[in-house]
């Protein structure tokens, strides 16, 4: 989903000094082996050969990524590249009960916007975070149709960092808000002329609202502006006010996005290394309809991105960076007898920006009978220097296809290599071909 992050990126090598994150080269040890390092280093994708250097401006807002903090950062990773992902908004964390299966549940929402999304994240109860905290900054080059932003704020105890990405278009427009006409959830209106300037729209909870300070459930009335909710939940224009000249753009939001991303917990105590918390997530704002599963048959082909982190730890060098890479799945949607499977593979990577060679085979899942067929498997593959194994999960979103099958599929996948030296975890989003 994007080849540019700004808030974790950096190699900590021999004497645990934080070097910039370099391109080019003959760099390896990559979770993919890539090469994307600098000069003539090895064991890190980013270790060149000139030697660590002092930072001058930390890699993380206010957080110097010292040795001990790099340290608990690949720790986590680690855990969590092990993990079982949690249904729901699709989580995959390193705060995991006795089966290892994720306890953390991270939702998300977005809204448009033409150069930088806006993203509101929470955990649960432990934290939130939205555009207005922290410094919002956008992700640059991220691979379309996604956007990205980069948020940060300190919370309880610590301070947490969000990459959130969404595939979130921009509104579509009409000019059809005159005396008749229908708005539904989500819709609203700006009317302009004759003296009266003013907008209507219909909040997602149903109630309609005149410049969002005037509500009502049933019925508004107010300055010879009528509109009334019909049985279905959506509200009918029946009056404008005299001297409305012309009628604005009705806008109308998308409501079927995919959002996802990572994020990390950094505590205020950064020799606590139980403390740090690292994880991926996949939401949408269109959970597909779990009772329409059943009726499913035949198959269907996803496409999509998936983007992430991976850590390398050596024994001089320890290396966190991220990676990024194409998915493709195929749901076999069964018979009468189930629900079906699915299955897939993440290739065509590029590790910090430099293409890599590799392969991540997501298991054979079956679709399950809960939150919108939320479903959990193995996560196998190999580079030209590694083998890996871990855990993948998702769920489908969609629910506006033509055929009656889910739009597209988001989740989470991580893994390990089988001698613990690199670990993974990501977050994917894909669509009906």
């Amino acid at each position: 989903m994007s080849t540019t992050r700004l808030f974790l990126c950096f190699t900590v090598i021999a004497t645990m000094a934080v070097s910039g994150c370099g391109g080019g080269g003959n760099g390896s040890g990559s979770p993919m082996a890539g090469n994307g390092g600098g000069g003539n280093g090895s064991g890190s994708p980013m270790a060149g050969n000139g030697g660590p250097t002092t930072p001058s401006v930390s890699v993380f807002t206010g957080l110097n990524a010292n040795a001990t903090t790099a340290d608990n950062i690949v720790t986590a990773i680690g855990k969590v590249s092990k993990a079982k992902p949690q249904a729901g908004s699709v989580t995959q964390s390193s705060n995991v009960d006795v089966n290892n299966i994720t306890l953390d549940q991270v939702e998300v929402t977005a809204e448009y916007g033409a150069t930088q999304h806006r993203f509101s994240v929470r955990n649960g109860t432990e934290w939130s975070i939205d555009m207005s905290e922290g410094n919002p900054q956008r992700i640059s080059d991220t691979t379309p149709p996604f956007k990205g932003s980069e948020l940060s704020k300190r919370v309880s105890g610590g301070t947490v960092y969000v990459d959130a990405y969404s595939d979130i278009e921009a509104p579509e427009t009409s000019t059809d808000g005159s005396v008749g006409s229908v708005l539904s959830v989500g819709q609203s209106v700006r009317y302009e002329g004759g003296g009266n300037s003013f907008t209507f729209m219909v909040r997602q909870d149903g109630f309609g609202c005149v410049s969002s300070s005037i509500c009502a459930v049933q019925s508004l009335n107010i300055n010879n502006f009528q509109a009334r909710r019909n049985a279905d939940g959506n509200w009918e224009i029946l009056a404008l006010p005299a001297g409305v000249m012309s009628v604005g753009n009705m806008t109308t939001p998308d409501t079927d996005y995919l959002a996802g991303g990572i994020w990390l917990f950094v505590p205020d105590d950064l020799a606590s290394a139980d403390d740090y918390v690292f994880g991926a997530f996949g939401d949408g704002n269109d959970p597909f309809d779990q009772n329409n599963l059943v009726a499913l048959l035949g198959t269907a082909t996803y496409e999509g991105a998936a983007t992430g982190v991976y850590s390398e730890k050596m024994a001089e060098s320890t290396s966190i960076g991220y990676f990024d890479g194409d998915v493709e799945l195929t749901a076999d949607f069964g018979n009468a007898s189930g629900l079906g499977t699915i299955s897939g593979s993440i290739t065509n990577f590029e590790v910090d920006g430099e293409s890599a060679d590799g392969t991540l085979n997501l298991g054979t899942a079956n679709i399950g009978s809960q939150n919108s067929g939320f479903f959990q498997g193995d996560v196998t593959g190999s580079d030209d220097e590694r083998m890996y194994t871990g855990n993948w999960g998702g769920q489908f979103f969609g629910n506006g296809e033509s055929d009656g099958k889910p739009g597209s599929v988001g989740g989470t996948f991580g893994g390990s290599s089988t001698d613990d030296a690199v670990n993974f975890v990501g977050a994917f989003g894909a669509y009906k071909q």
